[in-house]
This record gives C-alpha cells, sequence and structure tokens, in this order.
C-alpha cells in the first residue's frame, strides 16, 4: 500500500492563511507526506496555517514527532499555527500540561 493511500492532505490557500487538512493515518512511512505539504505552505509565507486534524485516525510517535516540528518550524517562519479538529487524547499529548506543584514538607524539626 502507498503513503498516498494513507494520508492525504489537502490544502487551500485564502489570502495570508493557509488551510491544511490530514485525512488518514499520520506514522513513519506518512510523514513525509505531512512534511511536502506543510513545507510548500510555508513557503508562501502566510501569517497563518491552519492545521485541520479532524479526519486524522491514527498517529504514532514518528506523527507526534513530526507535528512537534511542525509546530516549531512555523515558530521559526514567524507563522501562527492553529492546531484544528484534535481528538482530545491527541490534544492532551501536543498541549504542554502544567502538572500541581508538589506539596511542600516542611524540613525536620531539631529537638
Amino acid at each position: 500500500m502507498r503513503a498516498e493511500d494513507l494520508l492525504q492532505t489537502h490544502t487551500l490557500w485564502h489570502r495570508d492563511t493557509v488551510h491544511l487538512r490530514l485525512a488518514g493515518e499520520l506514522d513513519l512511512a506518512t510523514v513525509p507526506l505531512l512534511q511536502a505539504a506543510a513545507t510548500t505552505a510555508m513557503n508562501t509565507r502566510p501569517r497563518h496555517l491552519h492545521l485541520d486534524l479532524t479526519d486524522l485516525t491514527f498517529c504514532d510517535t514518528t506523527g507526534l514527532r513530526a507535528l512537534h516540528q511542525l509546530t516549531h518550524q512555523a515558530h521559526q517562519a514567524h507563522i501562527h499555527l492553529h492546531l484544528t479538529g484534535t481528538h482530545p487524547r491527541l490534544h492532551r499529548t501536543l498541549t504542554p500540561q502544567h502538572t500541581p506543584s508538589s506539596p511542600r514538607i516542611p524540613p525536620a524539626q531539631r529537638y
């Protein structure tokens, strides 16, 4: 099976915004398709890149790494990246979590 059969990318340009929609599986075999579509989109120097993950059915660690790299690349290029349609589990993975601070344990008292 070809990578193009596993992941489809759809790109739409509108003024200073690029909409990139992924449909299918994002994994080791298909990450190059995301990278190619994102590079093409960012080379047009948009102000905003909307990445729609509504139709993403699977994402492994390679796909997560690619999404993190895309976030970094967009930041470096001064492009506002907006993720939409993320599944709650994927959203939690991609969004930094603030862990509550651990309770302070008072220092041992001297007797």
